[in-house]
């Protein structure tokens, strides 16, 4: 069990479950065509800045910056290799339940959620067979390509409410666990 958990649990408050992610591809069936667009999208628009950027810098006389083209290349490359990033992160990513709330445990943050904040929960599969928890109807509505990064991102409650929206165990490894281990503390559909 991860340390840093502990600060993170309460008086009183008892882990019941505990996992992680099953192992997966990075590029499976659910996400290559998602980043393979994305990634020519990235490209595409970092492209087109420079482009934009060169005859602009020449015809104000500023002159061309070196600097402002590698930074433009810099986060273009960066937001097409940061789907692997994530992956990385979710494979050291741990997923808690606790009688009191759901906790994901990534190399970087924690975040959790109140069980009583969570209005749905369902479990879901995507086309490589891998069975997400998906909390809140915005996660319901979530497509499975998204569900990986909705996962490192955490909890998105409602504003007025303060009830969870969306908050997202990708690829839990033991499912059947993490349904006995719910029951009377969770509903899950």
């Amino acid at each position: 069990m991860n340390e840093r958990i502990k600060d993170y649990i309460g008086h009183g408050e008892e882990i019941l479950w505990s996992g992680r992610s099953e192992n997966f591809e990075a590029m499976d069936k659910t996400h290559k065509n998602y980043y393979l667009r994305r990634g020519i999208i990235i490209a595409v628009i970092a492209l087109a800045l420079i482009a934009l950027y060169i005859p602009t810098a020449i015809s104000t006389g500023a002159g061309i910056k070196v600097g402002v083209i590698l930074v433009l290349l810099a986060v273009g490359v960066y937001a097409v290799i940061s789907p692997v990033l994530d992956v990385k992160k979710l494979r050291k990513t741990e997923y808690v339940l606790t009688n009191e709330k759901l906790i994901i445990v990534s190399p970087s943050d924690v975040r959790s959620v109140a069980l009583s904040s969570i209005p749905t929960a369902k479990l879901a599969k995507d086309e490589d067979g891998h069975t997400s928890l998906l909390c809140g109807p915005d996660a319901d509505k979530l497509a499975a390509c998204k569900r990986r990064v909705a996962t490192l991102t955490g909890a998105l409650l409602d504003q007025d409410s303060s009830m969870c929206d969306r908050f997202v165990l990708y690829a839990v490894n033991d499912v059947a666990g993490l349904k006995k281990a719910a029951s009377g503390y969770l509903t899950i559909a």
